[in-house]
């Protein structure tokens, strides 16, 4: 028989356990019904409509062959880029100087500029003050020679594939001295005098990428290669831009924003896997080492995350088993730092449609009060009958930089906001890719695949490794950009609306800047790239961006800039 102290032992340890069972199932239920509630984003007001100065819309004559190989890439995408910021885009067949104005910039998208102009009537135009950029490399051999003396060429030899740059001047807002392209390019072999300007050359060679010559009153830029056959490279067309002008004023999007997709986890990586990787339970890997780097990194940036689960393939057996526990947890976490939740398409056929309706059910059981908006496309396979997800109104789609038609839209339903980098990685070409893209469309848009930083196969541990790019990520860029306005994708609507329908013309008269605008939602952000410094402004905030760019901020639709004195 126990005696009665012992039955007091057995009834307290009986109690214990059951109020820790109590709590547990009580904290389990209250995950399961998770309250967290998304408002509607109220949109902006637009400014009033002004009539815009013809003659101060910025223009660009563009010369090249749409049709040729490589050459017709870079073509389309000058002509793409320079729409995008809303110049006057003159496309001619042959460039005729005396029809230009002295304000208008000449680009030509062909190694043989020769087949697009005179090259002795080139040489004048430049003399009297013309900007031009060479956007796509020289040729082999001697045909563009009478050039030689404009661009400063001492030597010229072959073309080779150089693809780790150093930078030597101010090019872009944000720069690494040293960064790789994980493209091919096709650059010439160059000596070139000691008065160029080199913005960029290759870290191996000494060979100059990208760099700048005055030739009496005027300017050149010869972008050595055939990078912008690369949509990821047009920072470069951006930075040649300003280099051969004295103020290069263009829109942007002026957001930052990163995507994690496949996260909350629904993944391909089981226990028996983790455990013989790490030495821990996929659900304990990614909610106690993995997410608190992630969140880590936001807290410190002030990055919000806009993370995707797929929902949207063209077969059944593209949906992995839902792990119930760590997605209430770590879905839960992100929205409470700020974060949105989406719905991830990865269609291999666009016919070919099924939803995930086993997540898109325990997500409605979970978070009872949360509508997701938006939906991230990973395939170009897209019709609109993919945003007709059960339970749900997409507003908001995330396309890709450079796919056709799906990059930036703004149609009746939904809007379209592109992702323009991505991947885990960081020094093998993201770093360029990025402050690229940064360059020119004044924003940061790139895409983690979670499940990819956990095990790239049965084998391959990659945490270890990608968790540093995570770190150069975040110092090398996301802490560099501070004047970027930190989003998920549903905030961004009104961003792309107005960069895409607003009009705009600016001049300079002495040390005042007038920028007039039209169309836009209020706060549209520029970029302005200048040789001196800005001392005041009406109409608009500006802030330091670096390098010599700021970044306005346009509340009216006039507005002035008072630089430094004349």
């Amino acid at each position: 028989m126990l005696s009665w102290k012992r039955l007091l032992y057995v009834i307290l340890i009986v109690l214990g356990v059951s109020t820790v069972f109590m709590i547990y199932n009580i904290n389990e239920e209250r995950a399961k019904n998770i309250r967290i509630q998304n408002s509607p984003y109220e949109e902006r007001a637009f400014t009033d409509t002004r009539q815009i100065d013809g003659q101060n819309r910025p223009s660009v004559r563009i010369y090249g062959d749409s049709g040729k190989e490589l050459y017709g890439d870079i073509y389309r995408n000058v002509k793409h880029m320079f729409e995008r910021l809303h110049f006057q885009v003159i496309e001619e067949d042959w460039f005729a100087p005396e029809q230009a104005r002295a304000e208008e910039l000449v680009v030509f998208c062909d190694a043989s500029v020769g087949i697009y102009t005179n090259l002795q009537a080139l040489g004048e135009f430049v003399a009297r003050g013309g900007r031009v950029i060479l956007a796509a490399g020289l040729p082999e051999g001697n045909e563009d020679s009478y050039l030689w003396p404009l661009l400063k060429i001492r030597e010229k030899s072959v073309r080779e594939n150089y693809n780790q740059m150093l930078f030597e001047r101010p090019l872009w807002p944000v720069q690494m001295e040293e960064v790789a392209y994980d493209g091919y390019n096709m650059s010439t072999w160059l000596q070139v005098d000691q008065d160029a300007a080199v913005y960029i050359h290759d870290a191996g060679k000494n060979v100059p990428l990208l760099y700048t010559t005055d030739y009496q009153d005027g300017k050149l830029c010869l972008i050595n290669g055939t990078f912008l056959s690369d949509v990821r490279c047009m920072g470069l067309l951006t930075g040649a831009a300003g280099a051969v002008s004295r103020d290069f004023l263009y829109p942007v999007l002026g957001v930052k924003m990163v995507f994690l997709d496949d996260f909350p986890m629904i993944t391909f990586v089981d226990d028996k896997m983790c455990m013989q990787l790490y030495g821990c339970s996929t659900e304990s890997f990614v909610r106690d080492i993995v997410w608190p780097n992630f969140q880590g990194i936001s807290l410190r940036t002030n990055t919000p995350y806009t993370s995707g689960i797929l929902t949207v393939a063209s077969k059944e057996e593209s949906f992995p088993a839902i792990n119930d526990s760590l997605f209430t947890a770590i879905g839960k976490s992100a929205l409470q730092y700020g974060g949105e939740l989406v719905y991830i398409e990865k269609c291999l056929e666009a016919d070919q449609i099924c939803f995930n309706t086993d997540f898109i059910t325990e997500f409605a059981k979970v978070f009872q009060n949360y509508q997701i908006h938006s939906m991230a496309l990973q395939t170009e396979h897209f019709t609109e009958k993919m945003l007709d997800i059960p339970g749900a109104r997409i507003q908001m789609v995330r396309g890709q930089l450079g796919w056709e038609g799906i990059e930036f839209a703004c149609m009746e339903d939904y809007t379209v906001f592109p992702a323009a980098t991505g991947g885990n990685g960081m020094e093998d070409g993201n770093l360029f890719a990025i402050s690229s893209v940064l360059a020119a469309y004044g924003m940061v848009s790139h895409v983690f695949d979670v499940n990819a930083l956990i095990a790239k196969n049965n084998d391959t541990a990659s945490w270890d490794q990608d968790k540093g790019q995570l770190g150069v990520f975040e110092t090398e860029l996301l802490s560099q950009v501070g004047w970027l306005d930190a989003k998920t994708i549903s905030q961004t609507r009104d961003d792309v609306r107005s960069y895409l329908n607003l009009d705009y013309g600016w001049q300079r008269d002495g040390a005042r800047i007038v920028l007039d605008c039209s169309g836009i939602v209020k706060g549209q952000a520029f970029l302005y790239k200048t040789d001196g410094r800005i001392v005041e402004a009406e109409g608009l905030t500006y802030e330091e961006a670096g390098n010599g760019y700021y970044l306005l901020r346009v509340e009216e639709n006039h507005a002035v800039i008072v630089t430094e004195g004349e």
